[in-house]
């Protein structure tokens, strides 16, 4: 048996969580600005379409009269199931259909938090009856049995199920009107058809479904294409990252119609658990109505790598996870303590020698971590700070302590930063305190 450490940081992730929290968003919007009519006349129209799993058919969820109080967990699934896909060509060819992300969300309505704790696929767990299989094999069997497993590895009572597909992933972003990613270098995956440069990109359903299922992806680093390091786990990661850049996105549609549509096309797109209508979704967006995104925090489940009897799986970290999965359970922060400092790389666009050297021992004098200093691809006038979808918080403190710059939500695939800092013409830190 050969067991290796597998990287453990928490990020921002999988198709699915957008789709809920966009519904939960729209919804609340049609509640508090157009009013019960118009949301009891979406009522018909979206119960109609989205698919509902019967109660005897989930028995592993506890819902209704049995939940009482406390937050609510829901499961979800992103699956590969391609019936309905037009274009195989980038994304292989095989029968069934398998869980590709798995994700437990935690709302607190009293709070106005939520948390997503990702379980990687791979994950070893045991089977009901004795042996031990991956955790995707138990949705192969069936939805319950995952419910059954989630539900065991972390310790909470799984209260919904809500599942997802490639093509909802796809119309959801085309329903939205593509959303704005930055990439901190040009990236691309010939495989799965993703093909973008540097800088702010408008992706449109296709080019995001292209991001969050690559798993060759290479970046254009000093002139030479290199291949992002990683597995699975960091494919989850950049799953994360789009879940928080479609939330940070979404913006309030122009007119009702515009917000009636959104509303069907997310409903067509999912399949819940029976209790999961949509009455329900409209009392928890109501309950959730003052809910700010920069309190949406995500991490995956540290685990490292094994193999037994010739077959890869990853193993529950003996220490780190349960301490993630405890704070989880109990809502406390998942990526640290406040006032922690940030890992950060420095790439100097000055258009001056030495001024990332100087920006870095600032940076230290600060309290942060300087993970690497180098040149930027070109000039900026204005300090540009690079962070994950879901850590803007931290990234806008950052900026309050510097005292220059602007935030960007991108991509950062490399290093195991918290931060990208492309110094501009405004950065002078020749004599740091």
């Amino acid at each position: 048996m050969q067991r290796t450490a597998a990287p453990s940081a928490s990020f921002p992730i999988g198709p699915i969580l957008r789709r809920v929290f966009v519904t939960l968003l729209v919804v609340a919007n049609v509640v508090v600005f157009a009013g019960l009519l118009y949301l009891n006349g979406l009522k018909d129209a979206v119960d109609a379409s989205i698919v509902q799993i019967p109660s005897d058919a989930l028995p592993a969820l506890v819902g209704g009269a049995e939940r009482s109080g406390g937050p609510l967990y829901v499961l979800l699934v992103g699956s590969d199931n391609r019936d309905n896909l037009e274009d195989l060509t980038n994304f292989g060819d095989f029968d069934g259909q398998r869980a590709d992300v798995i994700m437990l969300f935690r709302v607190d309505t009293d709070a106005q938090t939520a948390q997503i704790v990702s379980l990687p696929r791979d994950l070893l767990v045991e089977r009901a009856g004795g042996g031990i299989e991956k955790l995707n094999a138990t949705y192969s069997r069936d939805p319950n049995a995952l419910i059954e497993t989630a539900s065991s590895v972390a310790g909470v009572a799984i209260n919904h199920y809500v599942e997802v597909d490639f093509v909802g992933f796809s119309a959801i972003v085309d329903e939205l009107g593509g959303i704005d990613f930055y990439f901190a270098l040009p990236s691309r995956d010939a495989n799965s058809g993703l093909n973008v440069p540097q800088g702010v990109v408008h992706m449109d359903g296709s080019t995001a479904l292209a991001f969050a299922r690559s798993r060759q992806l290479e970046e254009l680093v000093d002139g030479n294409w290199q291949r992002v390091p990683g597995s699975d786990l960091e494919r989850t990661k950049r799953q994360q990252e789009l879940i928080f850049t479609i939330l940070n996105e979404v913006k309030r549609p122009d007119n009702l119609l515009d917000m009636g549509e959104l509303v069907s096309v997310i409903g067509e797109q999912i399949t819940t658990d029976a209790g999961l209508d949509f009455d329900a979704l409209r009392d928890l967006a109501w309950d959730m109505r003052s809910f700010d995104t920069n309190n949406l925090e995500a991490a995956t489940l540290p685990v490292l790598f094994d193999t037994i009897g010739g077959i890869s799986y990853v193993v529950p970290h003996p220490q780190d996870a349960p301490a993630l999965l405890t704070r989880f359970r109990a809502g406390l922060p998942l990526t640290g303590e406040a006032g922690e400092g940030l890992r950060i790389e420095v790439r100097n666009g000055n258009g001056r020698n030495g001024a990332g050297l100087e920006f870095a021992a600032f940076a230290e004098s600060l309290g942060h971590t300087v993970a690497f200093v180098g040149n930027a691809d070109r000039s900026y006038a204005e300090t540009v700070v690079i962070t994950r979808p879901g850590e803007i918080a931290a990234a806008d403190a950052f900026i309050a302590e510097i005292g220059i710059g602007q935030v960007q939500d991108g991509n950062l695939t490399t290093g195991g930063v918290d931060l990208i800092i492309y110094l501009g013409a405004d950065a002078d830190y020749g004599d740091p305190p």
